[in-house]
């Protein structure tokens, strides 16, 4: 299983950050980082699996293991919009008809 450490996963959230800025120069719609919330969980997990047998008689026996690690990895971006066509206020995204869309 491949891992990567803290250190590693910052670095690479950095990277993406400096990439997406990079793309977003000169758009109309430009977004702001307001907070970014980084949560690394690791689980080890033991268990027993039969996998050998032993027979004897009318009775078996079985044993052996398993053993497994999983690592999740989540990033959560709480993003700011700016209209840079209005002065970098908040764009407003409406439509003339009033109403909610389940409405006919």
């Amino acid at each position: 299983m491949t891992s990567i450490g803290l250190a590693a996963a910052i670095e690479e959230l950095r990277q993406e950050l400096y990439q997406a800025q990079d793309l977003g120069a000169g758009q109309q719609f430009a977004f702001g980082v307001e907070e970014a919330e980084l949560e690394l969980l690791l689980e080890l997990r033991d268990s027993g699996k039969g996998d050998g047998k032993l027979v004897f008689g009318v009775a078996t026996l079985g044993v052996g293991g398993e053993h497994s690690t999983v690592r999740t990895h989540r990033l959560t971006l709480r993003l700011s919009v700016k209209d840079r066509a209005a002065g970098g206020a908040g764009p407003e995204i409406s439509d003339s008809e009033s109403g909610s869309w389940g409405e006919e």
